[in-house]
């Protein structure tokens, strides 16, 4: 008996399963440019409070900051704040993957549940 290729809704629903995370990101991604449209120029309540005590200059610096302030250079306002949003959900991303399969493995090796 010769075996049928796949039917297309069975080879849709495949490759749906398999690529699943590409909507995800895509769902993140328009929620992060909506989003900066309705972002606040304001200081946050931690810098609002610290503005009105008068210790605002206290405060330290982090050690890095990838984009800090989330300004990318050359861009200003909404357009600095998308890029800012995308990068974040970039490095986001590659985290979870390189833990992912990091997990994947260390499973594949000690013969968890598959």
């Amino acid at each position: 008996m010769t075996e049928q290729p796949p039917a297309t809704g069975t080879r849709r629903r495949t490759l749906l399963a398999r690529y699943w995370w590409v909507g995800g990101l895509a769902v993140a991604a328009i929620v992060a440019a909506l989003a900066a449209a309705f972002a606040s120029a304001d200081p946050d309540g931690l810098d609002s409070v610290a503005i009105q005590q008068g210790f605002e200059d206290a405060r330290q610096q982090p050690g890095f900051s990838i984009i800090p302030g989330y300004v990318v250079p050359g861009l200003d306002g909404t357009a600095a704040t998308i890029i800012a949003g995308l990068v974040g959900i970039a490095i986001v991303f590659a985290v979870m993957v390189v833990v992912g399969r990091l997990l994947a493995r260390r499973r594949k090796r000690t013969g968890g549940p598959s």
